[in-house]
């Protein structure tokens, strides 16, 4: 019984396969060819892949294996401290220090003007 539902499932294919074949244009029947080998193509390609990462898995799986787990406590606030937070690294002395600036005013000829702030 199934090797009948098969074969007729299988003629079924062949025969809307030749009908539309037969129906298509050039451009059209050339398209659905490009398709099929493409996707024909990529099949082992794809299983190629997927047997590299299984392989890569199964290493890193017993790589791990081999090493204890890592474990890091942190002690949190202790004794009403407040939070140790990131704190960014300061500047040195010579950069926190802002030396007094020049500008100079481009059009016009030898024009500096000091860099301090005058609310005249």
């Amino acid at each position: 019984m199934k090797k009948l539902v098969a074969l007729i499932l299988i003629a079924f294919v062949v025969t809307l396969a030749v009908v539309v074949g037969n129906r298509m244009s050039t451009d059209a029947m050339a398209v659905v060819i490009g398709i099929v080998c493409g996707v024909g193509a990529s099949i082992p390609t794809s299983l190629l892949i997927l047997s590299v990462a299984s392989r890569r898995e199964t290493k890193e799986e017993r790589g791990q294996a081999s090493f204890p787990p890592v474990v890091i406590v942190n002690p949190g606030n202790q004794g009403g401290q407040a939070p140790n937070y990131y704190q960014p690294p300061a500047l040195p002395p010579a950069l926190s220090q802002g030396a007094p600036r020049q500008f100079r005013v481009i059009g016009q000829e030898d024009a500096v003007i000091d860099g301090q702030w005058s609310e005249d």
